[in-house]
């Protein structure tokens, strides 16, 4: 049969739509076994959750609950009835899908515990979400696993899931996407933005009876979030609905004061010493703050500051300025806290191995928040703090902390010249275990000798609240770093060079230097080499007030408490010849041993 030209053209659009649908159908079938592929074949996968639901997705009565979101990458209906939810493996039926159920596409079900079904028709099921993490199953009607899910602890409005196409990669996604297709691409890190800060309605400080405190944000749309334990509110936070109302904490037991934070032993032990109340495992409840933290969040974005005020309720306040250090409590307290012995510690001691490994001993730092009352207008200044001291680290419950303060904030120190105002490194020096002579001796000799230019701390005490809990009177002085030298010699920092004996690794120069001065003739030729090594008029002020101040650590022991310094560079050329020179350093063991003769220790 012969086509003609007319008939051709009569049929070549069907052909060419049909061809086309062929074409379309062809593609869609392997576009969805190129989708099913990425899965693994799986029929269903749990594809997003979303355990911390404060602000996103509404059930059918119009309240945000968590949720869990189911999908079907082969594109056919997959019947749902029997299928069953857990987040107990030993219970794979907890929660039955409805009968007649069927997932299309994306299925979401609400997971608050109240296994109902909605006015909206959201299936709700037998168990919530716990947004610490945890794994979840899916099964078929036969009881065999389909699929799982597991997820750490979760943040707020967060989801996460499997990015598309792929049934392996999971994270944390920055927007929720319940009913569609999951994002390709995970949040690497949290999100800030310049939220600004929730304002306090009522300042911190003490009270006479329970205040209220109502938390306000600049902008009506911002969320605000807060803790009342003095952990940071962007992990575990409340979504702030009202008015806190803040009470008396009297009488409640103590937390962390009377925890045993050293290795049990006591290097200062003399049975007649005064000890102080913490040391004795504070028996009594002590004096306890309440420390709310805010924090604001906006459209996946948690503001850059996060905001603290501490509140003393029916606490008669104290004539020092108070210090207030709050933090996660086990990042301070916990197995892994950087306070406690720890729980590699206790698991060697239980097999036998006393060894000196403890977590305070490790260096770390944590995330924590800093306030300074009494003194200077209230602020909230976040700080990385660690532990520092030698002995006092294992033998001590009121334990040296290191603070470095961040974001460009700074404290000024009570009573101190211009060069100890607005540090950003600032430490926190403890009575020991209430050996109170050691403890004041060294703040006195500190801001005795400070004028005279051989490196003490200027320091004002304090009473410590960590972490809400009446700590004792501690000593806020300047840190001894590189920051501390720049700021009293006219320095430049780049050109400095520190050697702290038993605290640095000993370089090659230093070994030089030491051999040099072990062999070292006594000749005209040593004098010059000396005090071209050395600033000897400054070494000799600093060996006076060693024997003037008895001290044993500097006479006796100076080799695990010499601290030297040289520098090259500075706006004071006298300081910047690049000549060796040390600082006093540790005074808590002077002028207590009758025992001792200085000038002959260091003369002979």
């Amino acid at each position: 049969m012969r086509i003609g030209p007319k008939t051709l053209l009569r049929l070549l659009p069907p052909a060419l739509a049909l061809a086309g649908l062929c074409a379309a159908c062809l593609w869609e079938t392997a576009r969805i076994q190129a989708r099913a592929q990425g899965y693994g074949g799986k029929a269903v996968v749990i594809n997003e959750i979303c355990a911390h639901n404060l602000s996103g997705l509404q059930d059918g009565d119009g309240v945000c609950k968590d949720w869990i979101e189911l999908y079907n990458p082969g594109g056919e209906p997959v019947d749902l009835s029997g299928w069953s939810l857990s987040d107990d493996k030993d219970d794979p039926a907890k929660w039955t899908f409805p009968a007649g159920t069927e997932v299309q596409d994306y299925l979401v079900v609400f997971a608050d515990g109240t296994a109902r079904q909605d006015a909206a028709g959201y299936s709700h099921t037998s168990f919530a979400l716990n947004t610490g993490g945890e794994t979840l199953y899916l099964y078929d009607a036969a009881g065999e696993l389909v699929d799982a899910l597991e997820y750490p602890e979760q943040d707020f409005d967060i989801t996460y899931g499997r990015a598309f196409g792929s049934g392996e990669e999971t994270g944390t996604f920055a927007t929720a996407t319940p009913g569609a297709a999951n994002p390709m691409d995970f949040l690497e890190a949290r999100r800030e933005a310049a939220l600004g800060t929730a304002e306090f309605s009522q300042p911190a400080g003490f009270y006479e009876g329970p205040v209220e405190v109502a938390l306000t944000a600049d902008d009506p749309e911002a969320l605000i979030f807060y803790t009342t334990d003095g952990s940071d509110p962007r992990e575990n936070g409340k979504l702030y609905t009202g008015p806190i109302e803040v009470e008396s904490r009297a009488g409640e037991p103590n937390a962390y004061v009377s925890l045993a934070s050293t290795f049990g032993f006591d290097i200062y032990r003399v049975s007649d010493w005064l000890k102080n109340y913490a040391y004795r495992y504070a028996p009594d409840p002590v004096d306890k703050a309440t420390t709310i933290t805010a924090c604001l969040y906006k459209d996946g974005d948690w503001s850059q500051d996060v905001a603290a005020a501490t509140y003393w309720v029916d606490v008669q306040p104290h004539t020092l300025p108070v210090v207030s250090v709050t933090a996660r409590a086990g990042d301070l307290f916990g197995a892994h806290g950087i306070y406690m012995p720890g729980s590699t510690y206790f698991t060697l001691l239980r097999n036998g191995v006393a060894g000196r490994n403890g977590n305070f001993q490790s260096g770390e730092t944590i995330d924590a928040r800093v306030q300074l009352f009494g003194t200077q207008a209230w602020q909230t200044l976040p700080a990385e703090v660690s532990i520092g001291g030698q002995y006092t680290r294992a033998a001590s419950r009121m334990k040296n902390l290191i603070l470095d303060l961040q974001q460009g904030g700074s404290l000024s120190i009570p009573g101190a010249s211009p060069e100890a105002q607005d540090l950003e490194g600032l430490s926190l020096k403890g009575p020991g275990n209430g050996t109170w002579q050691f403890f004041y001796l060294d703040a006195f000799w500190n801001n005795y000798l400070y004028d005279l230019g051989i490196g003490t701390q200027y320091n004002a005490q304090v009473v410590l609240y960590l972490q809400d809990e009446y700590w004792g009177v501690y000593s806020l002085r300047e840190r001894k770093d590189a920051d501390f030298i720049a700021r009293h010699f006219g320095v430049d920092k780049d050109s400095l060079r520190r050697y702290s004996y038993g605290r640095t690794e000993k370089s090659e120069e230093i070994a030089q230097l030491e051999q040099t001065l072990y062999e070292l003739p006594c000749s005209e030729e040593s004098w010059a080499w000396l005090n071209e090594q050395f600033d000897l008029d400054e070494y000799t002020d600093y060996l006076i007030a060693q024997m003037y101040t008895n001290n044993l650590d500097g006479v006796r022991a100076s080799g695990s408490n010499m601290y030297m310094w040289k520098a090259a560079e500075g706006r004071l050329a006298e300081y910047a010849d690049g000549r060796w020179r040390f600082l006093l350093n540790d005074l808590d063991q002077s002028a207590l041993y009758a025992f001792m003769d200085s000038f002959s220790d260091i003369l002979d």
